[in-house]
Parts: structure tokens; C-alpha cells; sequence
């Protein structure tokens, strides 16, 4: 077991607990509870920084590469903003009343924490996925803000909660293009430059 393991664990015990509590909300239909919208809510909004907070710095212990490694900086960039959006999508959760939508996120956020571990030594196809699933989210989050989709009982709407991780997805779409970008560069052959005769 490494050093920051521990603190790894907490966090993503911290997380998907946090996670469940927001499933368990919205599928009984208790959010309008009072205990709710009181202190049980400060909690619930405070559970996923600190649980952020525990992965993150476990992380770095174990990978004290992240704190800065300018060959890898857009990968490492790309690590904490999936660590980062992952979280929000936990609390985005408890904001949607559609079962369909508590299934997309529940499946979502553990994806973006594996992306979030991978990430930094993954292929080039799987940046290149991750960078195509940003921007799909992005779109979706326009589009269902539009019209209202198949599937779901409502139409929702702009919120902070939602503004911030959409931002967070463009910046990461954005260091996973330039990544994609940089090595290609770095991978294209040189040309042959023609011989001379001297």
C-alpha cells in the first residue's frame, strides 16, 4: 500500500457517498424535506471539497509529478479538472429529478475519476475520447438547456453549478487539443532534406 493510498481511499469513500446521498434524494423524492434544505445541505455541499481534497493530496504523494512536470503539464492540467468535474457531477445529482439523468451522472462521475487516475500515462486514443467527451458534454448541457429532450420530464435550466463544470470542460478540452497537437508534432518525421553536391 502506498502513502497517499489512504488518503485516496477517504476521498473517494467521502465522494460516492456523497454521490449516493444525492441519488437517494432525488429517487425518493425527498428533497423538499426540510432537514434538506437546512444544515443537512451544508454538509452535503461540503462533503465534495474535502473529498476532492483528500484524492488530490493523496495523489500527489503517490505522484509527485503532478505538482509540476513540464512535459506532462497539459496531461497533469487534464488529471485534476476530470478529478475536479467529476466532483461537481456528484453535486449535480441532487438537481435533477429525472431518473435518466441520476443514471447518466451516476455512471459519469466514476468514469471521470478513473480518467482522472489514467489520464497522465493513457494513449493517444483515449485523450483523443476524452477530448471528444468534452465537448459532447458541453453540447449536451447547451442542448438540454434549449429544448427539452427525449427522456426527460422537463426542460432545465442555466445554473451556476452547471456554467462551472461546463467551463471546467472546455479548459479541458482545450489542454487535451493542445496535447493531441503537440505530440503529433513531436511524432511527424522530419523531411529528407535533399543531398547537394558540393
Amino acid at each position: 500500500m502506498t502513502p497517499g493510498f489512504a488518503f485516496i481511499l477517504a476521498g473517494l469513500a467521502i465522494l460516492f457517498v456523497s454521490g449516493a446521498f444525492e441519488a437517494e434524494v432525488v429517487l425518493t423524492q425527498s428533497l423538499q424535506t426540510q432537514g434538506y434544505l437546512g444544515a443537512t445541505d451544508l454538509v452535503r455541499l461540503s462533503a465534495v471539497p474535502w473529498g476532492l481534497g483528500l484524492l488530490f493530496f493523496g495523489y500527489a504523494i503517490d505522484h509527485p509529478e503532478v505538482l509540476w512536470d513540464r512535459v506532462r503539464s497539459r496531461r497533469i492540467l487534464a488529471a485534476f479538472l476530470l478529478f475536479a468535474d467529476g466532483g461537481i457531477h456528484i453535486l449535480a445529482i441532487g438537481e435533477h429529478v429525472d431518473s435518466i439523468a441520476v443514471a447518466f451522472f451516476l455512471v459519469l462521475v466514476p468514469l471521470e475519476f478513473l480518467g482522472g487516475f489514467t489520464i497522465i500515462r493513457a494513449s493517444r486514443s483515449i485523450v483523443w475520447a476524452w477530448l471528444l467527451a468534452a465537448v459532447a458534454l458541453v453540447g449536451l448541457y447547451v442542448v438540454s438547456r434549449l429544448v427539452v429532450l427525449p427522456l426527460v420530464s422537463q426542460q432545465y435550466v442555466f445554473g451556476p453549478l452547471g456554467v462551472v463544470s461546463k467551463g471546467i470542460e472546455v479548459v479541458l478540452a482545450f489542454a487535451l487539443a493542445q496535447e493531441l497537437w503537440t505530440t503529433s508534432v513531436i511524432r511527424r518525421p522530419r523531411g529528407v532534406r535533399p543531398a547537394t553536391q558540393s
